[in-house]
């Protein structure tokens, strides 16, 4: 086996009040039992994605550009469950 990175993807807060509470709340809930490491970066700053308090202190307002970082078991199909939730503004299916 090869150990490899993290798998990165940008996404963009598409939100009109940008990542606050309820978004963040949703991030939370979807990586919860996530056994691997999931992080978010906007620029220099990088902050735990299973931290609510973590992801707010982000700011990240309309049109940011984040980059979310996953890795261990399952990584590829977190990652991809993650962009859509970006995608779909945090709305439930």
């Amino acid at each position: 086996m090869t150990s490899e990175g993290p798998l990165c993807q940008d996404v963009t807060v598409k939100l009109e009040n940008g990542l606050h509470l309820v978004p963040c709340s949703r991030i939370t809930e979807f990586v919860r039992d996530f056994p691997g490491t999931i992080s978010i970066r906007l620029d220099d700053q990088t902050v735990d994605a299973k931290s609510i308090f973590d992801l707010l202190t982000l700011r990240a307002p309309f049109g940011t550009i984040l980059t979310l970082e996953v890795s261990g078991p399952g990584a590829a199909d977190l990652i991809k469950g993650l962009v859509a939730l970006f995608e779909c503004n945090f709305e439930p299916d």
